[in-house]
């Protein structure tokens, strides 16, 4: 059974609400600085209280609709989606950029596209050797190397 509608806004707005807090609990040991010279600390706890205000709103208006519409949890890409940022970000520093971003983009390139294999790899490879001379030579972003190698 599907769940409806509501329960899923109250649920994002519970989670929403625990990032926001988690954000001002965690800029309480940042100095704020003074408003017309705000320290490390303000904006964080600043977007912490307003994604706990949004959150809260969010609730509100979930409680207050009568609607209790069904509707499906997801769908393939969605979940798809998930376990491909979950495995990018655990074989980012072992494997390093350039072969962690050419497996993320091929996958997604295979999956949304109708290329073949040998075309999903190449372009994959040539998009994260790119972003690498972007991020790592232009703006001088220190990334993980291939460590393996």
């Amino acid at each position: 059974m599907a769940p409806t509608q509501r329960t899923g806004e109250l649920a994002i707005a519970v989670a929403l609400f625990c990032i926001g807090l988690i954000w001002v609990v965690g800029s309480l040991d940042m100095p704020r600085g003074e408003f017309s010279v705000p320290g490390p600390g303000f904006f964080p706890a600043l977007l912490g209280l307003g994604l706990c205000g949004a959150s809260l709103v969010l609730a509100v208006s979930a409680l207050m609709t009568r609607a209790a519409r069904r509707v499906p949890l997801g769908n393939t890409y969605i979940w798809l989606t998930g376990i491909a940022l979950l495995a990018l970000a655990i074989l980012f520093e072992p494997l390093g950029f350039v072969p962690s971003m050419a497996l993320f983009i091929g996958f997604f390139l295979k999956l949304l596209s109708g290329l073949k294999w040998r075309t999903c790899a190449l372009a994959a490879l040539a998009a994260a050797i790119a972003s690498y001379v972007f991020f790592a030579y232009f703006l001088g972003l220190p990334l993980p190397r291939i460590n393996w190698l």
